[in-house]
């Protein structure tokens, strides 16, 4: 498990770090956050989880300690096999992983001798895995090379091919469901099936590189085709946000008109006849929407235009009831959401107010209050919206929120609401709320702000991750991960206790005015130590 340092940490305090890879699952997992406290005066125990540096990487590790000897100290990943090739010095080990975060939950990671404990057994569970697993090897892979399953599997039901864009190239995967089980690769020239899926799938009936060579011209003839004429022809719906990019949107059919109609009544969008003129400052980007053209062909779920000319296709699934109809919608909105997270913004679950031309958000979970706060703010407090809020930075680094929609209330009614995208506010403060008895502020540090956001970003964001290699998967986190720490570097956070009665707006307002700098000298040594946040790559 490699990371990536984002900021160099202060001498002797607790910093933080994303947790990226797989060689300490499943002690560690993406996309946590790991509280590591340096050990000072502290022995290094065997047992241990260390953040070091090797000598010979430019990159920190996280590995455990499996011997500390006069000659140096070994170090194996939970995941892996065979010890680590480099010995360290303890001038190498900058701290010990003693906690991981997924937002206000914290979990403790064991170390010294319940370390070895924990290593132990999971090298023998990996052990008596592979032991296991040959044994059916054999069996597995004569039903797979016969296709005596999946001649039985009904037709509605085997697993499809579709064509996957992304980070600029087009991808064969196998999806059964919205599951990918497996994918085409092109060094190789093979499939690579998920087991036991591939009992399911017929591998003769599978195509190669040159249908896909032939697929790809086919698809990107047409696409060039269909942009250029609705450019000329159609209305287009705009969309300008305050990172500089500007949108048009466009359908190419009948079906994908109904559902670009809907999106630009929801997100309060403009309408143009023809094609937009480039603007002097920012970026074109222009996404069409097709529902009856190629629907074998998912190539762009959420691609970035960036990748390609400036140009999106989306292609949503065929259907008029609610459930449909608000799967599409967030599909659309998060073409969107992702490319402004390419341009360093992030998609956060929370609520968004303004007063006096300045915006906050109120971030907290699913059910615990963030609609409620809303509706209680009074005059001169609007809200604005009260699930999502796509926060962007411009170029100089400034960060503006744009309300988003709650997509999930039209599963509700036809209706569904409206919310003005467009009307973007300058970001001056993120609240995190936590029911309590009697309203309290309590301002965290970058560090543990972070942490918060993390859990914020990922629940708006996991239809990103969808279709997606573990690579890409990595690279979105790591991406998303740096974006949040460079927001809580500019933007004051908090924890926003609030209860059912109280003015908790005031709270708000004092905040901004400077009003809580009365902290405990406790308190501040603690922000102070989770200052520098550092990402993992």
């Amino acid at each position: 498990m490699s990371l990536q340092n984002n900021n160099g940490n202060v001498p002797g305090a607790m910093f933080f770090a994303a947790y990226v890879g797989s060689s300490m699952n499943p002690t560690l997992r993406e996309p946590e956050i790991m509280e590591v406290m340096p050990y000072d005066s502290r022995p290094l125990r065997v047992g241990d989880v260390a953040f070091f540096l090797p000598s010979e990487a430019d990159r920190p590790v996280v590995h455990r300690i499996v011997r500390v000897t006069p000659a140096g100290i070994s170090t194996r990943g939970d995941n892996n096999t065979r010890e680590d090739t480099f010995l360290l010095q303890p001038k190498d080990i900058k701290g010990q992983v003693v906690a991981a975060w997924r937002g206000q939950k914290r979990r403790k990671i064991a170390g010294g001798l319940q370390g070895r404990l924990t290593s132990r057994w999971l090298r023998w569970r990996r052990l008596l895995d592979r032991g296991v697993s040959p044994l059916l090897h054999s069996l597995y892979q004569a039903l797979s090379h016969w296709g005596l399953i999946a001649r039985l599997v009904p037709a509605p039901f085997r697993p499809r091919v579709v064509v996957f864009h992304a980070q600029g190239r087009d991808q064969f995967q196998l999806l059964l469901g919205q599951r990918i089980i497996g994918r085409y690769d092109d060094y190789r020239h093979q499939w690579q099936i998920q087991r036991p899926f591939q009992l399911f799938v017929d591998g003769r009936a599978l195509p190669r590189q040159q249908d896909k060579d032939r697929l790809n011209r086919q698809v990107l003839t047409e696409r060039q085709r269909t942009v250029n004429h609705l450019r000329t022809q159609e209305v287009l719906h705009t969309l300008v946000l305050a990172d500089g990019s500007h949108w048009e949107i466009a359908a190419g059919d009948e079906e994908a008109a109904s559902i670009v109609s809907q999106l630009g009544c929801a997100m309060q969008l403009r309408m143009a006849t023809g094609a937009i003129e480039p603007p002097h400052h920012g970026n074109l980007c222009r996404l069409l929407v097709q529902v009856d053209a190629h629907m074998s062909v998912a190539d762009c779920y959420l691609p970035l235009a960036s990748e390609n000319d400036g140009v999106v296709v989306c292609i949503p699934s065929p259907g008029d009831n609610l459930g449909i109809l608000s799967l599409n919608l967030v599909r659309l909105s998060l073409v969107l959401a992702r490319e402004a997270l390419a341009r360093g913004g992030v998609l956060i679950h929370g609520a968004l107010a303004e007063r006096d031309g300045i915006g906050v958000i109120l971030a907290a979970p699913g059910g615990t209050g963030k609609t409620t706060a809303s509706n209680r703010l009074p005059a001169p407090w609007r809200s604005l919206c009260d699930d999502t809020t796509l926060v962007v930075r411009d170029s100089q680094g400034n960060y503006w929120a744009h309300p988003w929609p709650t997509w999930s209330r039209f599963l509700q009614g036809e209706s569904g609401g409206t919310w003005d995208v467009q009307n973007a506010v300058p970001l001056k403060g993120i609240f995190f709320l936590d029911q309590a008895v009697e309203d309290h502020l309590e301002s965290v540090g970058p560090g543990h702000a972070v942490s918060l956001l993390v859990e914020c970003a990922e629940q708006t964001s996991q239809l990103m991750a969808r279709r997606l290699s573990k690579e890409e998967t990595r690279a979105l986190h790591l991406e998303r991960f740096n974006n949040l720490c460079a927001l809580a570097r500019v933007v004051p956070a908090h924890v926003l206790h609030i209860s059912l009665t109280g003015a908790f707006w005031q709270e708000i307002e004092q905040a901004l005015e400077g009003g809580h700098c009365e902290e405990t000298q406790e308190t501040i040594s603690k922000n102070e130590s989770e200052s520098k946040p550092q990402s993992a790559g």
